[in-house]
């Protein structure tokens, strides 16, 4: 606390301070690794002055600052973080500065639990990009890579972020302080394949599945909040190509220290790799998608950013769908787009702020046989958070936040859900519900007695409709019982709005209230610099959830529970770093047509992943992923009905998911090449490049995404899941 004040105390002096008076000499010098070889885009920071610099491909840096003694900081992923003292005055001897390798932990907060990765500006531990593009079978994407760690009971293959038994709608997911809905691509009924967001704009990450601070509101399980690349002198551009698809992105700095641009676009389209394998699926048109991303950076002061973000995304494909025993094409198309501001900065020396606001344009459009739907939304939302050190034991944090949601969903939808064939009856569907959700959260962190630390803290939000005000306290507690050992203890409650398609006047309930969950997490790590053992038991239970009701179609009255186990191990030792994580979970929810508590289609029992990664030597890296899990539920089909009206058979559904879809597993095994390429023509030295080789589904196990049936439901067949044979794809990555 006590440095944290100093720095914001240098900041603001700096700031008020003579440019010509406060930068009098210049400070330059070279980072390389033990070998010699230059580490390239480490962070040299002088953080009393709110300064830093990014070494370029030759580990050079340099740095106009006052005359003196100064205290540095050298990082970057993959090395131990070097401080040390410097003089600076004009002539001064060029600095060699050597960093010391060190594997990137995934490591968690101090107080939080059911956390990884950094929360904020303050809070440590990271999964970083090097971890997303490291992870084997993550396909380069941060929701995949994001799946391999506790807490997440995947059933399927997708990119959607299944929470200790919830829908992956219970999960808000935030880029720079700002709300991303829809954040995926080929998105569907429960989530997509992959991310829209592309992985070199990602500089961190911090997941939470379950008991998450009071500044995040309106979801019931989880929480995914991205920060993206904040680069202010760096010049680069990458490009990258792979079997499915191809990238461009980069930076640069237009006012070094002052302005600078980041940004990419990528564009997917798997044409050659269902040419060379094949497909599990039937597809009349192959999907293609296409996102671009890029931020507008202006450093307005020392402590003072502004950025403005543009985002957009596109979905297009036509794949032969098998619902029940009808086989129909689904043709769909969508379009993402968000504009963004983000302000970051320090008042009067204490008092860090930021403020965000943001539009968000969703539009999809798909057609099934006798279906088709329209979905447009228009989301208009801004935030507001200050951070106030008290002194030592307490740092005071609060904000506010202004959401609308304004949504029109046109459509003609089946009258009868076991009917899907052509001629099938159908109801038409308009509605244009909007929500007004406004908040205010207030939070303390707090040193209690001793090694005993504490973050308290209760939000408040109105939802309108129905237009009622929820509080929702939280409370986390953290015992430190020596230098590797922590307990932790969590609880608190959350509420989220009901779905917009509930709330349509003629087929829907209008004033739905919204849903709730009550969290309670206890805790135990052990942590090291060799490696980390985690251990956390949970219970989550849910109240006011949607059911289909007689009279107003849908009401308030269901309810449920989730509680569970997740472990982890993760270590280090040599060039062998890996992990375990193993998730037991029993969730049960009584919601729409279910008669009562059944077990939660969002979830599955047990699931194990295994993570190794082994150095070879400095440039090769050989890798895998084992992931194995039991099987989701589904309702049975156990008898027929003929319709001589419609002259079909219907089936008879047994207990609502009542079996399981068999067990999943798979194996993914990658060998990546780092290097770099000398100068040539009229282009540079590269920096670092990437190759990899990778096979997806290496034992070639074939795994059941879901079952359909023959015209008279007399037979039964398996649909396979999207990658459920052996595939091996490459891809290159260059960068200047």
């Amino acid at each position: 606390m006590n440095r944290l004040r100093a720095a914001l105390t240098a900041a603001l002096a700096l700031a008020l301070a003579s440019p010509a008076a406060a930068l009098a000499a210049r400070l330059a010098g070279v980072v390389t690794d033990p070998a010699g070889q230059p580490v390239e885009f480490a962070n040299v920071t002088v953080r009393s002055l709110q300064k830093g610099a990014v070494t370029d491909d030759r580990g050079r840096f340099a740095l106009e600052l006052p005359a003196g003694r100064i205290a540095i900081e050298v990082s970057q992923v993959g090395y131990r973080t070097t401080r040390l003292e410097v003089e600076v005055a004009d002539g001064a001897a060029a600095l060699a500065i050597v960093l010391v390798e060190e594997p990137v932990p995934l490591a968690e907060v101090s107080v939080s639990a059911s956390s990884f990765g950094k929360a904020g500006e303050v809070e440590g531990a990271v999964l970083r990009t090097l971890d997303v593009y490291t992870t084997p079978g993550a396909a380069a994407d941060v929701f995949q890579a994001i799946r391999a760690l506790p807490g997440i009971n995947a059933p399927a293959e997708g990119a959607a972020l299944y929470v200790r038994g919830g829908d992956p709608d219970e999960t808000l997911v935030r880029v720079d302080g700002g709300e991303l809905g829809h954040p995926y691509h080929s998105e569907g009924a429960s989530g997509g394949l992959f991310s829209a967001l592309d992985t070199y704009m990602i500089e961190s990450a911090y997941f939470s599945s379950g008991g998450f601070s009071a500044r995040y509101g309106g979801v019931l399980s989880g929480v995914l909040d991205i920060r993206t690349r904040d680069p202010m002198d760096l010049r680069t551009v990458s490009v990258t190509a792979h079997m499915a698809g191809a990238s461009v992105a980069g930076a640069w700095a237009l006012v070094p220290g002052k302005l600078s641009l980041i940004g990419s676009a990528s564009r997917s389209n798997p044409a050659l790799l269902f040419r060379v394998y094949g497909s599990s699926h039937e597809f009349e048109s192959t999907p293609q998608g296409g996102n671009g991303f890029g931020r507008l950076l202006w450093r307005y002061s020392p402590s003072g950013r502004l950025s403005l973000g543009l985002f957009h995304a596109t979905d297009d494909v036509g794949v032969k769908a098998e619902i029940l025993n009808s086989v129909n094409v689904i043709r769909s198309a969508a379009t993402n787009q968000v504009a963004s501001l983000d302000l970051h900065d320090v008042l009067a020396g204490r008092l860090a702020v930021r403020a965000q606001a943001s539009w968000q344009r969703y539009e999809s459009d798909w057609t099934m046989g006798p279906f088709a739907s329209s979905q447009h939304e228009r989301n208009l939302q801004a935030n507001a958070e200050a951070v106030w050190p008290l002194g030592d034991r307490h740092e005071l944090s609060f904000g506010a936040n202004l959401r609308r949601r304004a949504t029109t969903i046109e459509g003609l939808y089946p009258a009868d859900s076991t009917d899907y064939l052509p001629g099938a009856p159908t109801r038409p569907i308009t509605t244009t519900p909007t929500i007004d959700y406004p908040g205010v959260f207030v939070e303390d962190k707090l040193r209690l007695i001793g090694p005993l630390y504490a973050t308290l803290g209760v939000r408040f939000d109105h939802a309108s409709p129905p237009g009622a005000w929820t509080a929702d306290p939280r409370a986390t507690l953290a015992w430190r019982l020596g230098d590797h050992q922590t307990l932790r203890l969590a609880t608190g409650r959350y509420h989220q709005p009901a779905k917009a398609k509930y709330l349509d006047p003629v087929y829907g309930n209008p004033e739905l209230g919204v849903l709730r969950a009550d969290h309670v997490i206890a805790g135990y790590e052990w942590a090291s610099d060799y490696g980390t053992v985690r251990l956390e038991a949970y219970r989550k239970d849910y109240g006011d959830l949607v059911t289909q009701d007689s009279v107003t179609f849908y009401a308030n009255d269901g309810y449920g529970y989730a509680r569970g186990v997740d472990a982890m191990v993760q270590g280090t030792l040599g060039w062998l770093s890996g992990w375990v994580s193993y998730g037991w979970l029993d969730s049960r929810r009584k919601e729409l047509d279910h008669p009562t508590e059944v077990p939660s289609e969002y979830g599955v029992r047990h699931a194990l992943t295994v993570v190794g990664k082994y150095r070879l030597t400095s440039e090769w890296e050989l890798s895998a992923k084992y992931g194995w899990s039991t099987g989701r539920p589904y309702t049975p089909v156990v008898g027929r009905t003929y319709d001589p009206v419609r002259g079909i058979w219907h089936p008879v559904e047994g207990e609502h998911h009542s079996a399981e879809i068999p067990e999943f597993r798979r194996l993914d095994v990658r060998l990546t090449r780092l290097f770099s390429l000398p100068a040539l023509g009229g282009l540079r030295e590269s920096g670092v490049c990437v190759f990899f080789v990778e096979c997806l589904n290496a034992l070639d196990t074939r795994n059941v995404l879901d079952y359909v049936y023959n015209d008279d439901y007399s037979e039964r067949r398996a649909i396979d899941s999207y990658f459920s044979r052996r595939m091996a794809v490459a891809g290159l990555s260059l960068s200047w």
